[in-house]
């Protein structure tokens, strides 16, 4: 009889101890939905991107040398997934605009002085958002995707440089900055075109660079270039 009651007991307490191992299991499994990843609701990452200078200038006056003339972005990308083929985000960025002016005849901005070398730069502080359509199979990475949105930049600085070489070989460069005739806002369109990591994108800038005051012809306002995410 006791050998009997010593089993049932024994069994008893294994019995429990099997079943509460399996409640638990079970319920950890429930609760453990993961929200964040390329391709689930929530995905954050920083990029970096380097740009060319593209399009004519509005008016003779303010023409560049465009391969040397570019645009440089480290920033912060957030996309929220709304359903598999669509997702809506922004960006935050630093990003800079360099425009190699070319010197000839024709050059009015700022002024009509020829220089050996002569450019305009702005560092700016941007933010943009933009909708995402993905298509093609995926996983749970970011995969193929267009997105189409817009954007606004702060000017934080603003600067002239020049370079020229004296009779006697000595060379003389000057920086001007705190520069009055440049919009501190700009804003325009962008569109991108993106294979994972690597990201094809394009700007327009719709908004004048110059204020009305002044009678520079506005510089081109295309700019195209290569980003890369940094995520698998």
């Amino acid at each position: 009889m006791k050998k009997l009651i010593l089993f049932l007991a024994a069994f008893f307490i294994a019995f429990s101890t099997f079943s509460q191992n399996i409640v638990m299991h079970q319920t950890v499994d429930d609760t453990i939905i993961p929200k964040h990843g390329p391709n689930l609701r929530n995905y954050s990452h920083f990029y970096v991107g380097y740009g060319f200078i593209a399009g004519k200038p509005d008016a003779i006056g303010s023409d560049i040398n465009y391969g040397n003339s570019g645009n440089f972005v480290f920033g912060f990308r957030y996309k929220f997934k709304i359903c598999k083929f669509w997702a809506i985000g922004y960006d935050i960025d630093l990003n800079t605009y360099s425009y190699n002016l070319k010197q000839d005849s024709t050059k009015i901005t700022p002024n009509k002085i020829l220089h050996k070398k002569e450019s305009l730069n702005t560092t700016n502080l941007g933010m943009g958002l933009y909708t995402r359509f993905n298509f093609g199979r995926r996983g749970n990475q970011i995969g193929k995707f267009i997105d189409l949105g817009a954007y606004g930049d702060f000017m934080v600085a603003a600067k002239n440089y020049t370079k020229d070489e004296l009779n006697n070989g000595n060379i003389v460069k000057t920086t001007i900055s705190k520069l009055k005739y440049f919009e501190p806002l700009n804003y325009g369109a962008t569109a991108r075109i993106g294979f994972n990591r690597y990201v094809l994108y394009g700007n327009y800038r719709i908004s004048d660079m110059f204020e009305s005051s002044y009678i520079y012809p506005e510089l081109p306002r295309i700019t195209i270039g290569l980003q890369i995410g940094f995520h698998k």
